[in-house]
């Protein structure tokens, strides 16, 4: 496409967003997509979002009741840290109940923008119980869902000479009830089976490939017991981190982690999660936290001179042929651990400690890269971590020891300069022979080994409407990686510029650049090489009425390894929500063209309720969908989504048993949730 084309759409798709620039209205400044998609930015994809996206929805339907929310309901927001969290709670016992979001923004490390972000999700009623924290509030929910591929896959399709490689059909099935009773009591059940799995027959007799269900009780005020499938997160992540965890995003500010501990599963993570007994004891100043976990896991197994061993952990979850059926709960696992935290006034100190043990060993390939990981049956790992607040610092920090003499150390500091300058910045040491299968830190590469790295972010208002937020990290590798075959080193960049034109139109730049080594053939020999990766955003916003609202986006993709490739994307998102009507459309049709799948661009879109979606847009391509959602009473809704990529240049999409013969792949989801 000429540069010429590139200039109508984008004169075309700001035209439409400016239509209608009379309407006064305010609204607010950001919307529950714009939040998940900025806590989203930077995140792996096998990342599980699902229980900040649980958290977020429960919130943006029934929104906290500041004035009576406790600490632990304050950290389910995803967007405050413990600083933060402690100024509301101070404040409120010392002044009494808070009576607007503009109250907030005195209080020291709550700036405009963070209140705008979290502004859909709270509320300020007064004289209220917040139900979700009483006996009176007990909710039932059950949620059913289906998806499938229209077009049929390529292990779907049965040959002359063999059955189709899928056991199952192409449909994804999901099921869960969820039991609520304030915060005293909850419990839970999920089942799921992925396209192409058996269900009800084969290797699945008994139904879904994937159960998993849980129970929590609050005790009294000292003890909780949780039962089943949890989540423990601890300190900031070197041991314990399990579910989503927050890295590089243009929330340049929030870096710290605040731990929830144990925590009630319901996710769709069929290995990374315990399964057996936690405890929480409280005790004025002091918490403690004790859990013992044995389940299966998916793993590779092999065996050598009688020796049955694996090596490697699966985790996608699928069990569709023979191959993925024989990994399937192939090796136990067995945890114990405790947590220890102590908090008084702006101190707060913990101490975690873990123990792991699988019943065959882990025997990892033999390349380089695998020298200092974690081989054998089992691993110790102990830790210790501090939060402190003096005047406008916060100091955070971790440090951490593995059964391998291996170390671990992460050291944080925010500064609130101004309610318009704030600052952060992060050191990171991780030795190549720290092992953990565990934990989850803020770092550049998912194992938390081999790095060192130093992290610098700014957040600036510098007059009303601006917004400016950069960051910069440089980290090296000392050992080879992966990716690598020898030390490595590589830094990013990513600046974003923000303009609130009106109260119902925004805008904001984006600028991301990364360049880091990775290994590529250059005469008949592996070397270290540069690749380098740039991205510019331009994001526009309008929110017309509360029926009608847009948002556009143009965005570029450079890659650069031993070829240049370019990368373009521009969609029209339309929102409307009839007055007269319990329904939402969201509908959006992209234009994508890059030059291969390195040079992709990821967009998040919206999905169905505790459902994400961020794909990879790539090749010549264009990509509509259409997401509804319909409300039939107080008690049942519906959604319905379908989306569908038309790829311009190809015969066949995919590879593998997932190749698809044509241009087209359509996706088709529909939800019902029923609460009682």
């Amino acid at each position: 496409m000429s540069r010429n084309k590139y200039c109508i759409l984008l004169v075309f798709f700001i035209i439409i967003s400016f239509q209608g620039i009379s309407q006064k209205k305010p609204t607010q400044t950001y919307s529950f997509e714009e939040i998940i998609e900025i806590i989203m930015e930077g995140l792996d994809e096998e990342t599980d979002f699902s229980s900040v996206f649980e958290d977020l929805e429960t919130f943006y339907e029934y929104p906290l009741i500041i004035n009576s929310a406790t600490k632990d309901e304050l950290i389910k927001l995803h967007l405050l840290n413990d600083y933060q969290i402690n100024q509301i709670l101070t404040y409120r016992l010392e002044n009494g109940p808070i009576l607007s979001i503009f109250e907030l923004n005195i209080l020291e490390g709550l700036d405009r923008t963070l209140l705008e972000k979290i502004e859909p999700f709270i509320s300020f009623e007064l004289n209220a119980e917040n139900l979700l924290n009483s006996y009176q509030y007990a909710n039932h929910q059950i949620i059913i869902r289906s998806t499938r591929i229209l077009q049929k896959q390529k292990g779907f399709k049965k040959e002359e000479d063999r059955s189709p490689a899928y056991e199952g059909t192409p449909e994804k099935l999901y099921t869960r009830y969820l039991f609520e009773l304030g915060d005293k009591i909850k419990a839970g059940f999920t089942a799921e089976k992925d396209a192409g799995e058996a269900f009800f027959k084969g290797s699945n007799k008994t139904g879904f490939d994937y159960y998993s269900g849980y129970f929590s009780i609050n005790m009294n005020s000292v003890v909780k017991i949780s039962v089943g499938d949890f989540w423990v997160q601890s300190g900031q992540g070197l041991i314990l981190w399990q579910g989503f965890a927050q890295r590089k995003t243009d929330e340049t500010i929030q870096i710290i982690k605040s731990g929830r501990g144990i925590r009630s599963y319901s996710s769709t993570d069929e290995n990374r999660y315990f399964r057996g007994i936690g405890t929480k004891l409280e005790f004025k100043d002091w918490k403690f936290q004790f859990f013992v976990s044995h389940k299966k896991r998916d793993a590779n197994l092999e065996t050598l001179e009688n020796t049955l061993y694996f090596t490697s952990l699966q985790t996608s979850g699928y069990h569709r042929t023979e191959n993925e059926n024989e990994d399937e709960k192939s090796i136990s696992e067995t945890s114990l651990g405790t947590i220890m935290t102590f908090q008084k006034n702006r101190l707060k100190l913990g101490a975690t400690l873990f123990y792991q043990k699988f019943n065959i060993p882990f025997i990892r390939d033999n390349d380089p890269y695998n020298f200092y990981r974690f081989s054998g049956k089992e691993n110790i790992n102990f830790g210790l971590d501090y939060y402190y607040v003096a005047g406008k610092y916060q100091f955070f920090g971790e440090s951490a020891i593995s059964k391998s003499g291996g170390k671990a150390f992460i050291q944080g500091i925010l500064a609130h300069i101004h309610d318009q300058v704030s600052f952060s910045f992060l050191f990171r040491h991780f030795d190549k022979n720290y092992q953990t299968l565990t934990g989850n830190v803020f770092a550049e590469n998912s194992g938390i080994n081999n790095e060192t790295g130093f992290y610098a972010g700014i957040k600036l208002l510098p007059i009303p409407k601006f917004r400016f937020s950069a960051y910069t990290d440089y980290y090296k590798s000392p050992w080879l990686t992966y990716t690598t075959i020898a030390p490595s080193t590589g830094h990013d960049l990513v600046a974003r510029f923000d303009y609130l034109l009106s109260d119902k139109i925004q805008m904001y730049i984006r600028y991301k650049s990364e360049k880091k080594e990775v290994k590529t053939i250059e005469e008949e020999k592996y070397i270290n090489s540069d690749l380098q990766t740039r991205r510019l955003r331009l994001n526009f916003k309008f929110d017309y009425s509360d029926t009608w609202k847009f948002r556009n986006r143009i965005e570029y993709s450079f890659y650069k390894k031993s070829e240049t490739e370019n990368g373009f994307m521009v969609y029209q998102d339309i929102i409307f929500s009839p007055e007269k009507l319990p329904l939402t459309t969201q509908i959006r049709i992209a234009y994508i063209q890059t030059d291969s799948y390195n040079s992709r661009i990821y967009a998040y879109e919206n999905d169905l309720l505790y459902n994400y979606s961020m794909p990879g847009y790539f090749d010549k391509s264009i990509r509509a969908y259409i997401n509804l959602k319909y409300r039939i009473s107080d008690n049942w809704d519906l959604w319905f989504k379908i989306a569908n990529t038309s790829f311009l240049d190809t015969e066949s999409i995919g590879s593998g048993n997932n190749e698809i013969d044509g241009k087209n792949i359509t996706e088709v989801k529909f939800q019902s949730r029923l609460k009682f």
